[in-house]
C-alpha cells in the first residue's frame, strides 16, 4: 500500500500505526530510522531532530531548510550503496517521518508525517554517512498544523549546533513553491498573503524575523499582528512574494498606515510621515520622527519601491 495514499500530512503515527496502516508486518519492531516496504516500492525516513541521549555517531544533520530537507543516511551507507542509488534514481519513492524529540517524560513521542521527497543533490566529500538534500513536493506554506511549522522550523542552532553542510538553501524559492502558493480572493484582507497563509509558515518565518514584535509600537502579541508584504502581492513577483525580506510585521494601526503609504522607513530604518498628517494627528497616531526600526540589506529594495509610492502619494 503507498504510503501516499494512506498517510495525512501533518498527522502523527507512531510505528505500530504505520505497521497496521500500511500493512507491514515488521515496520512495528524496526528500530532503525529507514525502512524499506515490501508492499511497495517505497522508503521511509524516521527522524529525529533532537539528538539528546544518543551516542555521538547518531548525531545527524537533519533539518529543513525552505522546503528542502537535509538528511544524513545511515552510517553504513554511502552514495554507491544500492538504497541511496534507487532513491536518487526515483526507483524507490521516499517519505518522510519526523519527531523533534524522541521522547516527553520517558514517553515515546509518535512521528509527524511529512510528506514525498526527492533526491536534488548531496554533499560531495560526505560517506558513512552521505549527506543527502531532498526536496520535500507536499511542503504546506499554508498549514496551521503547529506540528509542522515546528519541523519546518527547527534549525541545529535551535540546540546549540550547527549544520556541517556547504550546502545552503536558505532564501531560495523553489519552482513549487512558487506554482502553490496563490493569490488572496476578494474576501482576504488586502496586505495578507492570504487569511491561511496569514497564519502558516511565511507569516511564522516574519514573525520569526521581527522576534514576534511590532518594530514601531513594540507591541509584541502575535495573534493580533499583521504580516503584510513591503511590496504588494500584485506587484510582486512569485519569488519576492515568498520572500521573507518583503515581509514586515506591524500592528494592525501601523500596517494600515504602511500600507496607504502614510508611513514609509528610509534604509537605516529611520520613520518616513507623510505631511498630509497634521500634528494632532501624528499626537493620536503617536507617531514621532525619532522612530527607528532594524533594516536588512535584503530589505532596502523592497523599501525603495514603497517609498517611490509613499512619495507619489506626497505629490497628489
Amino acid at each position: 500500500m503507498d504510503p501516499q495514499d494512506i498517510l495525512n500530512l501533518g498527522q502523527k503515527y507512531s510505528k505500530k500505526d504505520l505497521s497496521i496502516l500500511l500493512n507491514e508486518t515488521n515496520l512495528s519492531l524496526v528500530r532503525e530510522g529507514v525502512f524499506s516496504c515490501k508492499n511497495s516500492n517505497s522508503y521511509l525516513l524516521f527522524v529525529d531532530l533532537e539528538k539528546t541521549g544518543k551516542e555521538t555517531r547518531f548525531h545527524f544533520d537533519d533539518f529543513f531548510e525552505e522546503d528542502y530537507f537535509h538528511w544524513d543516511s545511515q552510517t553504513t551507507q554511502n552514495f554507491s550503496s544500492p538504497k541511496i542509488q534507487d532513491i536518487v534514481s526515483g526507483k524507490l519513492t521516499t517519505f518522510l517521518l519526523v519527531r523533534v524529540k524522541q521522547k516527553e517524560r520517558s514517553k515515546t513521542l509518535p512521528f509527524t508525517y511529512c510528506g514525498k521527497l526527492i533526491y536534488n543533490s548531496h554533499e560531495k566529500d560526505t560517506s558513512n554517512p552521505v549527506h543527502i538534500i531532498f526536496q520535500n513536493v507536499d511542503f504546506d506554506d499554508f498549514t496551521e498544523n503547529q506540528d509542522l511549522l515546528e519541523i519546518y522550523q527547527w534549525k541545529p542552532s535551535k540546540v546549540g549546533k550547527s549544520t556541517k553542510s556547504k550546502i545552503i538553501k536558505s532564501g531560495l524559492i523553489s519552482d513549487n513553491r512558487k506554482r502553490n502558493f496563490k493569490k488572496p480572493d476578494k474576501t482576504e484582507r488586502r496586505g495578507l498573503v492570504t487569511s491561511r497563509v496569514g497564519q502558516g509558515y511565511y507569516r511564522q518565518q516574519i514573525i520569526n524575523k521581527w522576534e514576534g514584535k511590532c518594530p514601531v509600537s513594540g507591541i509584541d502579541i502575535p495573534s493580533i499582528l499583521i504580516s503584510s508584504h513591503i511590496v504588494s502581492w500584485s506587484e510582486s513577483t512569485d519569488e519576492e512574494r515568498l520572500d521573507v525580506e518583503n515581509g514586515i510585521l506591524l500592528s494592525p494601526l501601523y500596517d494600515s498606515l504602511f500600507d496607504r503609504h502614510f508611513i514609509s522607513f528610509n534604509d537605516d530604518g529611520t520613520l518616513l510621515i507623510s505631511g498630509k498628517l497634521n500634528s494632532d494627528q501624528l499626537t493620536k497616531l503617536n507617531l514621532s520622527k525619532e522612530i527607528k526600526i532594524n533594516v536588512t540589506e535584503g530589505m532596502k529594495k523592497y523599501l525603495k519601491l514603497h517609498r517611490e509610492k509613499f512619495k507619489l502619494r506626497e505629490d497628489q
